[in-house]
């Protein structure tokens, strides 16, 4: 048994004992701590940014926020305690089926990717019931669970539910299902749902945006023909892995989620991308 194996047994041990005793659970063989430092810095700083705009125009009103796609809860976690320590007045929508979601096609595209990005994709599916279980106990143990709710359907029906009660959403995360479609109907749903007053607009951000479309050459020994057309030809696969010119990196390739790419790519928003992956429209 390799390190890293029995590592994941001794998490796997921790984690049910902890949840048992309904305390926070981290079970890192299922990927939990894929949050880095750096993303944390970005994500908080976007957040802060829309508390301070929205202290200054809806003293009054509830503080929105969504977050499309939650998994573990970590990102909720970040933004809920931060949210909780900066206002008093505010609601917290958190947004994920917990469903299967690799069909024939997905499993068919998924063999393009590398053999570790497939694994994981197979295993986050697999054991995706037991991760609601732990998603709603770390919920529980969190500062602001008595202002959150979960909306446990598809970012489409989810959309059309807050759209049908009038809720205008101060702040939207946006990290969900990564295929070309759905970053693209998450997007625009979402973004039509943002408060848009004299002085003051919604944001709306997420993660997963690897490579710039208008940066592709820093990277890639192709031309923008032939990166359109990988572009277009993975719009159903999650996340690819691309050789990059020599020398610009040690293992000298690139992965990224080409459906996001390919959709900031088409949209006439202005979006600031961080090395981190991070991502927001800039209002």
């Amino acid at each position: 048994m390799t390190i890293k194996k029995i590592s994941h047994f001794f998490n796997f041990i921790k984690t049910n004992y902890n949840y048992l005793l309904h305390r926070e659970v981290q079970p890192k063989y299922l990927f939990y701590g894929q949050l880095q430092k750096k993303r944390e810095r970005d994500m908080l700083e976007t957040l802060n940014i829309q508390i301070s705009k929205f202290k200054n125009f809806n003293v009054n009103e509830k503080f929105i926020f969504v977050e499309v796609g939650s998994y573990l809860g970590e990102s909720l976690k970040l933004f809920g305690n931060e949210i909780n320590k900066q206002l008093k007045n505010f609601i917290i929508i958190s947004i994920d089926p917990y469903s299967s979601f690799i069909n024939k096609k997905d499993d068919k595209e998924n063999k393009m990717s590398s053999q570790d990005q497939t694994k994981t994709t197979y295993k986050m599916d697999k054991n995706i019931s037991k991760i609601y279980n732990y998603f709603l106990n770390n919920v529980s143990n969190y500062s602001f669970n008595d202002k959150h709710f979960h909306l446990k359907m598809t970012s489409d029906n989810a959309f059309e539910f807050l759209k049908k009660m009038n809720i205008k959403i101060d702040f939207c995360y946006i990290d969900g299902l990564h295929y070309y479609q759905n970053i693209k109907k998450d997007y625009l749903n979402y973004s039509s749902i943002l408060k848009t007053e004299s002085q003051y607009t919604g944001m709306i951000c997420g993660d997963d945006y690897e490579l710039e479309f208008n940066k592709f050459n820093d990277y890639l020994d192709i031309t923008e023909n032939e990166f359109i057309k990988i572009l277009n030809d993975n719009k159903s696969t999650d996340y690819i892995f691309l050789k990059t010119k020599s020398g610009v990196n040690k293992k000298n390739k690139i992965g990224f989620h080409p459906g996001l790419t390919l959709f900031f790519s088409e949209i006439k928003d202005n979006i600031q991308r961080f090395d981190s992956g991070f991502w927001k429209k800039i209002n």
